[in-house]
């Protein structure tokens, strides 16, 4: 099986348990963010690749919204799967979002995108079920970033974010932060892991 497909995406959760898994996201961006946001920025474009049903929608773009200090944000949704895209359009139907149902491996050929992101988010990677797999895709997110944007990943367990990591650098990035998240949520299923456990926030390497 293609491990793009091998998603460790969440099962369904309650409302109760979403809500608090966000609201530790949103506090541990902010914090990873803040420090590395360029002067005077006032607007913020997002893409956030595989992104499944994108239940950190809504926290994304109020974390743009907050760094900003009330900026314009607009926020790309893109993955594979079509009914996870389907799913997260009629969720966040009222959010400033778009959802492609797009490969992330070849997110290059939507030429309408363009290539001047502020961030490009991917929480969960599956570095660990396809690291060539995912080695391109980023690439590509590298490829849309704007010369001082950020792109931030978040993963489940610590092998998978140091490999994340050092394939991150290998593609000239460099971390300006990475933070553990002391409190999230153990998945009960599967030991060692946990709810966004790691926040990473890399750059651009200067040469």
């Amino acid at each position: 099986m293609n491990p793009l497909f091998q998603s460790q995406k969440l099962p369904l959760q309650t409302a109760n348990t979403i809500e608090e898994d966000m609201s530790k996201l949103k506090s541990l961006l902010h914090d990873s963010l803040s420090p590395h946001l360029p002067a005077g920025q006032k607007d913020m474009r997002i893409l956030n690749l595989a992104c499944g049903r994108c239940d950190e929608a809504e926290t994304l773009i109020q974390v743009g919204s907050d760094l900003t200090q009330g900026g314009a944000v607009e926020m790309i949704g893109a993955d594979i799967r079509i009914r996870e895209i389907r799913q997260a359009r009629e969720t966040h139907r009222n959010l400033p979002a778009q959802f492609l149902i797009e490969d992330a491996t070849k997110i290059d050929q939507h030429k309408e995108l363009g290539d001047d992101f502020n961030m490009v988010f991917l929480r969960h990677q599956n570095f660990w079920h396809g690291q060539e797999l995912w080695k391109k895709i980023f690439d590509q997110g590298i490829a849309k970033l704007r010369p001082d944007g950020m792109l931030v990943i978040t993963s489940y367990f610590d092998v998978e974010h140091r490999l994340a990591l050092r394939a991150l650098e290998s593609l000239g990035m460099e971390v300006v932060s990475n933070k553990r998240n002391k409190e999230s949520r153990s998945l009960k299923d599967a030991p060692g892991k946990s709810v966004d456990r790691w926040v990473a926030v890399l750059r651009q390497r200067q040469a």
